[in-house]
């Protein structure tokens, strides 16, 4: 089932490959695997495409499809995890990063004088709050793709147990009603 899910949202390696604007690296592109579905590929996919996704960098698909050259991983699942953060949930998950990283280094914003929280006050603060909103995203950079690692392996894990225990399963039928048609 995970690989058969994975496969339809990854695109044809050879549709990709043959794009004539990816000819120059055409020859990185191609290799095999980068586009298997595997537990290894998709976990490793997934950890580094939402590492990525929460460290602000311009590019950060071109960089996760890099680093899927490099690592060996599923590059399509890598540069889609980089979508975890887009533009609607960016501000949500900016703000979790800033709390979780003013949590971890005792630094807290002071309440802006009307009260009232505005994207302006907070740019306005950005070169007093870059060191907690630093640290919270790399903390929910690694925490997200632990996370994303760990869930892969597990559900892949488990889907193969059920795979087993139903091929049994049908196995323990067929017998019984091999045994039972001999015994008539």
């Amino acid at each position: 089932m995970p690989r058969k899910f994975f496969r339809r949202l990854t695109p044809n390696r050879h549709r990709i490959v043959n794009q004539p604007f990816l000819r120059p690296v055409a020859q990185f592109l191609g290799d095999p695997n980068l586009w298997h579905l595997n537990r290894r590929s998709v976990s490793g996919g997934v950890a580094l495409g939402l590492f990525l996704a929460f460290i602000p960098l311009p590019g950060q698909m071109l960089i996760a499809a890099t680093g899927a050259i490099f690592m060996r991983v599923n590059i399509a699942l890598a540069v889609a995890m980089v979508w975890a953060t887009n533009p609607i949930t960016i501000p949500p998950l900016l703000w979790l990063a800033y709390k979780v990283g003013a949590t971890l280094t005792g630094w807290h914003l002071p309440p802006p004088a009307g009260g009232e929280m505005s994207i302006g006050y907070a740019m306005g603060q950005l070169p007093h709050i870059w060191l907690p909103l630093g640290i919270g995203l790399l903390t929910m950079a690694f925490v997200s793709s632990i996370a994303g690692f760990a869930i892969i392996r597990l559900l892949w894990r488990l889907n193969i147990a059920a795979h087993k225990r139903r091929r049994q399963a049908q196995r323990r039928l067929r017998l019984r009603r091999t045994h039972s048609q001999h015994r008539r």
